[in-house]
């Protein structure tokens, strides 16, 4: 009796570590929009200081999105909701995927289908840990999708449970570098221009 009692203590603190999570995708369908600027780290393992570069994300449910890196941009993912184009401004050149490909997903996650529910996030990520610093709930995610895990093995999540807001969010990468992007002054729910989500790609190369 007494272990059964244990279990289910252990069981409901479990539970009590992910409420913040849990209250924050349920606010998640209620959001059609954001803009939001964003401050992104990027650890690497030869280097000891990350390089810090500004950015902007903006998306539109259901499958719009704009990643943007660098004022101006240095680098710019933009879904128009069937392709996710990559456009690298050093080389003039642009990459076009499928908004389902592993390689999409760092920057439609957030706006994607697993955030939606607590019953979507828990059939697409397992909580690897979870632990407070200094107020913020923090998780550590591994995706159950093998394509995605080839990509991005590690997702790391920063919830600020009384704001209810999402703080941070890292990759860790296969090559062992991390993207951590810590999210400024979001807006939720506003009119966003069309014309966020069609690049001009005029004087690039295609591939």
């Amino acid at each position: 009796m007494r272990l059964i009692l244990l279990c289910l203590a252990l069981l409901a603190t479990a539970r009590a570590d992910n409420a913040p999570l849990e209250a924050w995708l349920k606010r998640q369908p209620s959001i059609t929009t954001l803009d939001c600027a964003f401050t992104q780290e990027r650890k690497l393992p030869a280097l000891k200081v990350p390089t810090t570069t500004p950015g902007r994300l903006c998306f539109s449910k259901p499958d719009k999105v704009r990643w943007q890196l660098g004022e101006p941009f240095q680098t710019l993912a933009v879904s128009d909701g069937k392709t996710l184009t990559l456009i690298d401004s050093a080389t003039k050149s642009a990459r076009q995927t499928g908004v389902d490909s592993p390689q999409a997903t760092r920057f439609s996650l957030l706006s994607g289908k697993a955030f939606q529910s607590p019953e979507a996030f828990y059939q697409a990520f397992e909580i690897i840990e979870s632990r407070v610093t200094e107020g913020i709930s923090q998780y550590t995610l591994k995706a159950k999708d093998r394509r995605i895990r080839s990509q991005i093995p590690w997702i790391f999540l920063d919830i600020d449970p009384e704001k209810n807001e999402l703080r941070a969010l890292e990759f860790e990468l296969q090559d062992k570098s991390r993207l951590r992007s810590i999210f400024l002054h979001p807006v939720f729910n506003s009119k966003l221009d069309d014309a966020l989500f069609k690049p001009d790609l005029t004087g690039y190369e295609v591939k």
